[in-house]
């Protein structure tokens, strides 16, 4: 009776481990994975169940978004009304819940991949959205945010003090001498 009661933990403690060895070793690289691999690399690697398939999500996307400035200038140079400064799309580093809104972070993509894109699309829509502006000033942000191994290293820091800001394209428009989104 005894015998059949140590049989029965056993076998299922052998049964929990191998589910976890095949929850965990198809993605070795997570943190999990890297943290328990000396434990089961060796059983994995011996009965064949070590192969990578990567089902868990990767890293979270970088936040991107424009921040702009636009200025209101008489013919002089000088300042007619404040400054008007923004974001795009304006929830910046919110969650946009409208699924209609959610093609403004594609247009975020789209706008990075080309920086003409800023003066050719960005720039005439700001002007249009603010009449009597005489120029705008844009600034295509992205922001990574702290991998896992940051995050469990540096456990005293904050998420913002570990995300890094790269502004990689910077345009003036001059509403003033744009005809349109077209030009020949």
């Amino acid at each position: 009776m005894r015998m059949k009661f140590v049989i029965k933990v056993l076998l299922s403690v052998w049964i929990v481990y191998t589910i976890f060895i095949m929850l965990v070793m198809p993605n070795l690289g997570s943190y999990l994975g890297r943290s328990s691999s000396r434990y089961i690399t060796p059983y994995a690697n011996s009965v064949g169940l070590n192969a990578n398939w990567n089902f868990f999500s990767p890293d979270p996307a970088p936040t991107m978004y424009i921040q702009f400035r636009i200025h209101f200038l008489d013919p002089e140079g000088y300042q007619i009304k404040d400054s008007v400064d923004g974001f795009f799309p304006a929830e910046k580093n919110r969650r946009i819940s409208s699924i209609f809104r959610q093609r403004e972070l594609y247009v975020m993509r789209y706008m990075l991949i080309d920086p003409r894109r800023l003066k050719t699309f960005m720039g005439p829509w700001l002007c249009r959205q603010y009449p009597g502006a005489t120029s705008v000033e844009m600034e295509h942000v992205v922001e990574t945010i702290a991998n896992l191994d940051q995050m469990v290293v540096l456990k005293g820091e904050g998420v913002e003090s570990l995300s890094t800001v790269f502004q990689n394209i910077h345009e003036v428009f001059s509403c003033v001498d744009a005809s349109d989104e077209v030009s020949s």
